[in-house]
């Protein structure tokens, strides 16, 4: 499930691609708060969690501001939802875990579930922000 976090952390990267794509330079988080409408203090808190995870960069000061961290077309879904979500991209406990479920190995659910996770992950790491910029 995209959680809100992750979906305010879509928003705040694909803005940040168009503006890359546009040749402009970082954006300050008030700015972006302001035109993704996301609560400031939630966006900082966000903000903060993008930077650890490499998909942000931040710089204070005059031209200073966010940035993506690489160039737009490395940064997939896969990534954002892996860093923003609470259990990032898994659709179940035992497919995300091996050895989580003692029936892995002959449950026929785990087989399907972990064909879905390969299918979902495929897909999502080939959506990087470049192809998702309009």
């Amino acid at each position: 499930m995209i959680t809100r976090e992750a979906d305010y952390g879509i928003r705040v990267l694909l803005l940040l691609a168009r503006r890359e794509r546009a040749g402009q330079g970082g954006e300050s988080s008030v700015a972006i708060a302001e035109e993704m409408d996301i609560p400031y203090r939630f966006l900082r808190k966000l903000v903060k969690r993008m930077v650890a995870g490499r998909l942000l960069t931040s710089r204070r000061g005059k031209g200073g501001g966010l940035e993506l961290a690489r160039p737009a077309g490395r940064i997939t879904l896969y990534d954002i939802l892996e860093i923003m979500g609470p259990a990032g991209t898994r659709l179940s406990q035992c497919v995300a875990t091996p050895g989580a479920c003692r029936r892995a190995g002959t449950c026929r659910v785990h087989r399907v579930i972990g064909t879905i996770q390969t299918s979902v992950d495929r897909q999502l790491r080939a959506a990087n922000l470049e192809s998702l910029v309009d």
